[in-house]
């Protein structure tokens, strides 16, 4: 007795499998190609999306000046609008930009040794009017005997402002409060400055947590339709953070609040990451 089989069928479709395959990485290959593409084109349009955006805001701060100095108060508030809605578009084109620079490698550490408390009362001050707006209290946890980190001190401020303006954004009359502190793990080789960030605010859901350090991502519909934003905040957080060779870490509870957890080395020596992929 003999056995005949016929392959054919089997044949066909591994070569259907196969050019799918095919297909697939090539269309793969197309999209990171584009991606790269658009995150170069972006890091590069820097310097001609802010200048023209800083010569606006500035004209606007001159003729707010003028315009106090005549005592017309209405063209004082039209124009306080003007420079308000132009300074919020040269931050929302920042952070597109840190973004793009982030993922192209593009983005530079400028390392230096600068001071804890400083860097917190700044920060602090600049957050005055967005705190107030709420009607919250900011209450600070500095551990004292904190003095100096080496890092990019730009950077750090951006990932404190980002996470202090979020947590003043979703808080009404309650407390935000900024812990610093120093954590040694002789057993992993770590010495690090904690920052964190605790609110008292609307919360985040489990499945919502996950999501939070994502691109664009906003809980849902309604919490943008109220509270505004971009989405963009925590993600250059995230980025920032592992550009300096750190993490950030998230708890929350909706209606009871949120905090946030960075953790960042003492002393950065060397840019550990030159590029970080998209998360």
């Amino acid at each position: 007795m003999s056995l005949v089989s016929d392959i054919t069928p089997r044949k066909i479709s591994e070569e259907n499998l196969l050019r799918l395959n095919e297909e697939l990485t090539a269309a793969r290959d197309q999209a990171l190609a584009a991606s790269r593409a658009k995150s170069t084109f972006l890091a590069n349009m820097s310097h001609e999306l802010r200048t023209p955006l800083n010569a606006i805001i500035g004209f606007s701060e001159m003729l707010v000046e003028d315009a106090e100095h005549l005592g017309n108060r209405q063209m004082v508030t039209d124009l306080g609008k003007i420079r308000m809605s132009g300074a919020h578009l040269l931050d929302l084109i920042s952070t597109i930009l840190d973004l793009s620079k982030v993922e192209t490698g593009k983005m530079q550490l400028e390392i230096v040794e600068f001071s804890l408390p400083a860097l917190v009362a700044r920060v602090s001050a600049m957050l005055t009017p967005m705190i107030a707006k709420n009607r919250n209290m900011l209450a600070q946890a500095i551990q004292t005997d904190l003095v100096t980190m080496v890092g990019d001190e730009t950077k750090v401020k951006q990932i404190l402002f980002n996470l202090l303006s979020n947590a003043a954004k979703f808080t009404t009359d309650g407390v935000i409060t900024l812990g610093v502190e120093h954590e040694v793990d002789e057993a992993a080789g770590r010495d690090d400055i904690v920052f964190t960030v605790e609110d008292t605010g609307i919360g985040f859901r489990p499945d919502q947590i996950d999501k939070l350090f994502q691109d664009f991502y906003q809980a849902d519909m309604s919490t943008t339709r109220k509270y505004g934003g971009t989405g963009l905040g925590l993600a250059i957080v995230h980025r920032f953070c592992r550009l300096m060779g750190g993490e950030i870490g998230v708890s929350s509870e909706p209606g009871i609040g949120s905090t946030f957890r960075v953790r960042l080395p003492r002393h950065l020596v060397a840019e550990p990451h030159n590029e970080v992929p998209a998360a």
